[in-house]
């Protein structure tokens, strides 16, 4: 049997009978060890390629991270989400708005929403992205929705466009998918309605559409939901007694990073920190006594370049962010760590926000003035802590029944060295 399985290996390989089998398997290692050399060869390219693509990202970043935050002679970057709109501005460019991508979904940190938006502008202006976390209030729940609306014969609201409270914000749909601008929905043959499967007030049924002309109706990205237009729209709750879910989604803090990318492959990055209407403002710090510690995530940008051997590493991090506030002496100081890098792995990261002043309605800042800027700030690598530099500032909110603000955001900016930067904003919920 075995004299068997030989002869008809020498038959697979090629061989006669006064051929050496040994030679022949030495050949087969000889070209086993050279593929495995090609493999090798080309792990060895594409790392390389990676490691040089890397380095050219952290210089643009690192570049475009130059300026820090607070800076009165740089006027050339901001960011806002005033009425739910994130607006980037960069120097005395016209403000770009960036709308939500809803086909992008972003993990809740430390309980803080988070959103992507972005924008790609007509013209040769690049484009631009932002990542927004948010404390948006827990859903509510509220009256029945046949209680809470007028249901016609049909078991529909009617025209929902004239629906005494309507709200963009409370028009959603799977179906509304888009970036930015309208969706079209066509009439189909034979049909005298576009229907839409979604929800209204959170509670789940159906959005029928009559065409004003033509075939087609719309649903337009608004600051908060959609706009729907194009003809007639109603609404057929499945189940007319659900009850509706309110959220408060008009008022509230957020923070986040924003990047642009320009046409000729400059970066600009920066963060911000911000709310969207009347977040109520905090009052009577000077006259509270005790200490509170708050809580939460930061997120921003980050480049460390280096052109000598050294590391290579730039993009988006998340982290942890603690406060620690001291009320006896209107003081505050705070602690960056946690951090998770661009690759999704940890770093051995700290930053420490040094102290700073908390003004009487909750301005953080080295005086505790609104327009004053930030105390400094010392980046830690790898256990070496590095010198004081950049600065960081923000502002306490909506003081709870104990007369303590309950929310916290703010923004920093940091070196390591001559070859690090980073740039984050942060909020905070008191504990």
């Amino acid at each position: 049997m075995l004299q068997g399985q030989i002869d008809a290996l020498r038959t697979q390989l090629g061989l006669g009978a006064d051929d050496d089998l040994s030679d022949s398997v030495s050949d087969l290692q000889d070209e086993l060890a050279d593929l495995k050399k090609q493999a090798q060869d080309r792990q060895d390219a594409a790392d390389d390629a990676a490691r040089k693509a890397m380095a050219a990202t952290a210089a643009k970043l690192y570049a475009g991270l130059e300026h820090g935050l607070g800076d009165t002679n740089n006027v050339r970057t901001g960011a806002s989400d005033g009425d739910g709109v994130i607006s980037v501005t960069i120097g005395t460019d016209a403000a770009v708005p960036l709308a939500e991508d809803k086909k992008t979904m972003v993990a809740a940190l430390h309980g803080w929403e988070g959103k992507r938006h972005t924008a790609e502008p007509t013209g040769d202006v690049g484009t631009y992205e932002a990542m927004v976390y948010s404390n948006v209030g827990d859903p509510t729940e509220g009256d029945p929705f046949n209680e809470e609306y007028t249901l016609n014969a049909d078991g529909e609201t009617g025209d929902i466009t004239a629906l005494t409270g309507y709200v963009t914000g409370r028009v959603a749909s799977s179906n509304f998918d888009q970036n930015a601008g309208a969706k079209l929905f066509k009439l189909p043959t034979n049909a005298v309605r576009v229907v839409v499967a979604g929800s209204y007030h959170g509670v789940a049924g159906t959005y029928y559409c009559t065409p004003t002309s033509g075939e087609t109706c719309s649903a337009t990205i608004a600051a908060s939901g959609f706009t729907l237009a194009g003809g007639t729209w109603s609404f057929k709750p499945t189940t007319p007694t659900a009850k509706v879910m309110s959220v408060a989604d008009t008022v509230y803090a957020s923070y986040g990073w924003w990047l642009h990318k320009s046409e000729d492959g400059k970066y600009t990055a920066s963060a911000f920190a911000t709310a969207r209407g009347t977040v109520p403002a905090a009052e009577g710090i000077t006259a509270l006594r005790g200490t509170a510690t708050y809580m939460g995530g930061a997120a921003g940008k980050y480049a460390l370049s280096s052109s000598t051997g050294g590391t290579n590493d730039a993009g988006h991090f998340t982290a942890r962010a603690t406060l620690e506030a001291d009320f006896n002496a209107d003081m505050i100081t705070g602690t960056i760590d946690t951090f998770i890098g661009a690759d999704g792995e940890s770093r051995d990261w700290s930053v420490e926000l040094k102290k700073s002043t908390i003004g009487d309605t909750g301005p953080i800042s080295s005086d505790g003035t609104a327009a004053a800027a930030g105390n400094k700030t010392v980046w830690t690598i790898d256990g070496t802590a590095a010198a004081e530099s950049g600065q960081w500032s923000g502002t306490l909110y909506d003081n709870g029944d104990d007369g303590v603000p309950k929310v916290g955001t703010g923004t920093f900016y940091t070196e390591h060295g001559t070859g690090n930067r980073m740039v984050g904003g942060f909020g905070v919920n008191k504990q």
